[in-house]
């Protein structure tokens, strides 16, 4: 009887996880539609005005393309947070130079408009979900150009085979942090530095490498950019499978 209920607490569980995906997909996208709409609006009406609008106006304008641009990029991100808590990892061998290639062409415009120089050393081949690992590189290397220092940024990723693991680094030359924040920097809206951001891609990072049996952290000064670690099971251990869900 006892396995009964835990077998039927499961599978409500596993409902409930995926109506809230289905809502939380479905918000995103009907969220939006409005918010283009907004945006295109205020293109069209700088567009008719021209030279015509006074200082006033244009810095309302820019306020409101301002505002479109961030509540499109926490919409964006809290999509890919669920994309990491709820969603099943599809567990195979994936070539992490692969996946940052990947995540440099999804973010390819913010690489260019910041100026930003990426570089990696060989990367090995891991057992792991492509796309999960895709998007731990890209929110990785997206906080580094949103914190940017003075210069452009200098972006390097490394790896090393340490104690059974494979560890993985991405350096930048940005802003960098106080070394006490380098714990809650992972928690879901936590923002270091004013509205910069959303708050919710180094936590989306987290969940991913945390549900393939890794670890995530921090190594930061004011002034001297950051280093973030972040390790995977090397080859004698198993990533958990497709029914690892998140708990």
């Amino acid at each position: 009887m006892s396995s009964e209920r835990s077998k039927a607490s499961r599978e409500e569980l596993t409902r409930t996880k995926e109506a809230f995906r289905e809502f939380v997909s479905l918000a995103v996208h009907d969220l939006r539609e409005p918010l283009r709409a907004i945006g295109s609006s205020a293109d069209m009406l700088s567009s008719v005005c021209g030279d015509g609008v006074n200082e006033r106006a244009t810095r309302c304008l820019r306020y409101i393309r301002e505002g479109v641009e961030r509540m499109d990029m926490l919409l964006k991100d809290i999509a890919d947070y669920w994309y990491g808590e709820g969603r099943e990892l599809q567990p195979a061998e994936t070539k992490m130079e692969d996946a940052l290639v990947e995540a440099q062409r999804q973010i390819a415009h913010e690489l260019r408009k910041n100026e930003a120089i990426l570089t990696h050393d060989a990367l090995p081949t891991v057992t792991g979900d492509f796309f999960g690992l895709a998007t731990v590189f890209r929110n990785l290397i997206e906080n580094a150009c949103k914190f940017r220092s003075a210069a452009p940024p200098v972006i390097h990723v490394a790896c090393r085979e340490q104690g059974g693991e494979w560890v993985f680094s991405v350096r930048d030359n940005g802003m960098g942090f106080d070394p006490v924040y380098a714990n809650s920097t992972f928690q879901p809206f936590q923002r270091l530095h004013g509205k910069r951001g959303s708050g919710l891609g180094l936590a989306v990072a987290k969940r991913i490498v945390e549900r393939h049996g890794g670890r995530i952290w921090a190594d930061s000064a004011p002034g001297e950019g950051s280093t973030f670690w972040f390790s995977l099971p090397a080859p004698d251990r198993e990533v958990p499978g497709p029914a690892g869900r998140a708990s």
